[in-house]
């Protein structure tokens, strides 16, 4: 039986609603903090949106490159969720799909962003937050077998 897809944030009724795929990896390290980057907005996972040509991992891989220099490997998917969020006069639905991975060597010099390691809480996002909570339970309950 499918899941429904958790949704996170308020739809607006008035306001129009511009949907965006988008894909992210969740890398934690040993202190059971994840990977972050600081954007305009605040806290978010490495990734973004989905090209019209591209899969989800390769958007992970393109836009983990472009933020943080480095190649990504990814492993299980975690699962998918929606953020309804307002900006700019519309309301944005977020619908993504969230990856384990880890962080490979680093291949570019420059990057937009600077890695930071931060609790899920800590995210600006409520659907990056759930898939973090996610990873790191999954974690732990293997850690136990």
């Amino acid at each position: 039986m499918e899941q429904a897809i958790p949704a996170f944030g308020i739809r607006s009724e008035t306001l129009p609603v511009k949907t965006r795929a988008c894909a992210y990896a969740v890398v934690t390290n040993a202190e059971g903090l994840v990977a972050a980057v600081n954007e305009s907005r605040g806290l978010h996972l490495p990734g973004g949106g989905i090209e019209l040509s591209e899969t989800p991992i390769e958007a992970i891989r393109r836009e983990v490159l472009e933020e943080v220099g480095c190649r990504v490997i990814l492993g299980q998917r975690i699962g998918q969720a929606m953020q309804y969020f307002v900006s700019d006069g519309q309301c944005l639905a977020l619908y993504a799909t969230f990856y384990a991975g880890e962080f490979g060597e680093k291949i570019a010099q420059t990057h937009e962003h600077e890695l930071q390691w931060v609790r899920p809480e800590d995210l600006f996002h409520a659907h990056h937050a759930w898939a973090a909570r996610k990873r790191l339970a999954t974690q732990l309950e293997a850690s136990h077998k």
